[in-house]
């Protein structure tokens, strides 16, 4: 017999509940911090990972562990991989689509903890806005692979390109604190849209 899944909006992905994860979480804070220190100071092109690891006390395989380059450290922004729970929650969910897909990205996507000075980072270093734009077009990309499990493709794109434009307004508005509240936001923005598309 197989167990339902549960519903999306009850998923909770378990947090940083042990020593080695708490730890692990230290250490990423930590490269991030000394990566957007050194890069708003300095700019992308004047920084090494070298230097970035020594500020942050950590080897540069450790550094790779966490990011795949520094600009990607400077700006906090992990690969987005959606949990198996709640690629399944949603893929076995009847809500609208929409708004399941709001909570999909709220509980997939990382959003740096420290927008503020992320958005400081942007305006001084425009050098960075690629970085941020390849990041986006991933993130749809994984999102696309999940949404093709419950609707088709064309579909499909046309809500990732919605709600993702959605999380690009609430990342510049907002200051969150939950994947919950993520989701509210953007179920929120993509009603606005909404309402603007037939006013």
């Amino acid at each position: 017999m197989t167990t339902p899944a549960p519903a999306l909006d009850t998923v909770v992905d378990p947090g940083p509940c042990t020593l080695r994860e708490r730890k692990k979480q230290q250490t990423r804070q930590a490269i991030h911090d000394a990566a957007l220190g050194r890069v708003l100071e300095h700019g992308l092109d004047g920084v090494t990972v070298e230097q970035i690891c020594a500020d942050a006390d950590v080897s540069p395989r450790t550094f790779f562990n966490y990011f795949t380059s520094k600009a990607h450290a400077a700006l906090g922004l992990d690969t987005v991989v959606t949990p198996d729970r709640v690629a399944e929650a949603f893929r076995d969910g009847e809500g609208r689509l929409v708004d399941d897909v709001c909570t999909l990205v709220a509980r997939s996507v990382p959003l740096p903890s420290d927008r503020s000075r992320t958005k400081e980072l942007l305006v001084h270093r425009p050098e960075m806005t690629p970085t941020v734009m390849r990041w986006m077009a991933d993130s749809r990309h994984a999102m696309l692979a999940v949404l093709t499990t419950r609707t088709d493709e064309q579909t499909a794109r046309t809500v990732v390109t919605l709600v993702m434009s959605a999380l690009s307004e609430v990342a510049h508005r907002d200051t969150v604190r939950s994947a919950a509240e993520l989701g509210e936001r953007l179920r929120a923005v993509v009603a606005e849209m909404a309402a603007l598309a037939t006013a």
